[in-house]
């Protein structure tokens, strides 16, 4: 009797830190996730939007899962390993496909996306018109499923790597002055994601340090050196970007949020390589020139492939591989407070919107 009791006693604890190991979620249920942004976080958007030719639908992109699948990197991006770890267990598709499912939450992500829409830029969409198109579609979920449901935000990038192309002798006045219009843009959308889409859960990553990227140092022929204007910019963006979500949320008293510093992060892997199990964190892993930084995909570039993707920081002239991709992952997920703040997105997913009324939502 006292060995069936044990027996009871074991499945009841195993059963309890099973759950236990789950994002602990107000429904009972894994939120839903959305994703904004640009190419970081695209999953093939690109594809269905631009006729022009399409690199990461191209080998060697997602030679870690055996095929491209429109994501730029060899196999996984960042929002593919948050989905799993709250709880969603299939890849959330590219809105623009229509034979997509969205039962799960959507990506509206795409390659080159600007938080400032240039007349210029035909192909592809810009942060606000991505928040439209959500906006647009917003009724196919309730207000619960909207409220309780998780945005990841990255934008901004391109902004600032198309400033430094077009304005290469800009002063600190100039630069500082696009830095205001960008977050002014950023948070004006954000705004009305809120209002407008009944967003409640936004997971923001803050800007990597651009100025150091492969195809930088490689097309700005900085040498060792990272691109000092445009990480200038960057650094402003962050900091300006945190107190932008901390004011909204004084008006806005039901919004929550996780972010994210991707700077951090990024910045310690290429200072200290060895520390996180690379041996490159300056030249890309596939492309060509002097940081085999460009023409990925490109069927008439030829292209060089690293033999070891997980000892390359970056895949290609500016995007990481599935490895630090994960690993950014985790830590957004349930980094601590010196990583991702106020709270990380296990702790974001927990807080409950159940108590807001009805108009707010």
């Amino acid at each position: 009797m006292a060995k069936n009791r044990n027996i009871i006693i074991f499945i009841g604890v195993l059963t309890s830190l099973t759950f236990a190991s789950f994002p602990a979620n107000v429904s009972g249920e894994p939120p839903l996730l959305f994703t904004f942004g640009d190419s970081s976080y695209d999953v093939g958007n690109t594809k269905f939007f631009s006729s022009e030719y399409y690199p990461a639908a191209m080998w060697p992109y997602g030679e870690s899962l055996d095929k491209p699948s429109g994501r730029w990197c060899d196999g996984n991006i960042v929002p593919d390993f948050v989905g799993r770890l709250i709880g969603i267990h299939e890849p959330i598709p590219p809105v623009l496909d229509p034979k997509a499912g969205l039962s799960h939450g959507a990506s509206f992500a795409v390659a080159g996306a600007t938080v400032l829409l240039s007349q210029s830029q035909s192909d592809t969409m810009s942060f606000g018109q991505q928040v439209s198109k959500f906006v647009e579609l917003s009724k196919k979920w309730s207000d619960k499923e909207r409220g309780e449901a998780v945005y990841m935000i990255y934008i901004g990038a391109d902004d600032y790597l198309n400033f430094a192309k077009s304005h290469p002798n800009a002063n600190r006045v100039e630069q500082l002055a696009h830095v205001v219009t960008v977050l002014q843009r950023f948070s004006r959308e954000m705004m009305r994601l809120y209002k407008s889409g009944g967003a409640r859960k936004l997971a923001v990553q803050n800007l990597g340090p651009l100025g150091c990227l492969p195809i930088v140092r490689q097309e700005f022929t900085i040498g060792g050196s990272c691109m000092e204007m445009v990480n200038f910019m960057v650094t402003t963006h962050n900091e300006r970007l945190s107190r932008v979500l901390s004011a909204m949320t004084v008006p806005y008293r039901s919004l929550r949020y996780s972010l994210f510093d991707l700077n951090g992060e990024i910045t310690r892997r290429i200072n200290e390589p060895a520390r996180y199990g690379y041996t490159d964190t300056t030249t890309s892993c596939c492309g060509t020139g002097s940081r085999n930084a460009y023409g990925c995909g490109y069927s008439n570039v030829h292209s060089k492939l690293c033999s070891y993707q997980k000892s390359f920081l970056f895949f290609d002239g500016r995007h990481t591989t599935e490895k630090t991709n994960e690993d950014i992952a985790n830590l957004f997920y349930s980094g601590d407070k010196h990583i991702v703040s106020p709270v990380n997105i296990r702790d974001l997913v927990g807080k409950s919107v159940t108590n807001l009324p009805v108009q707010e939502i």
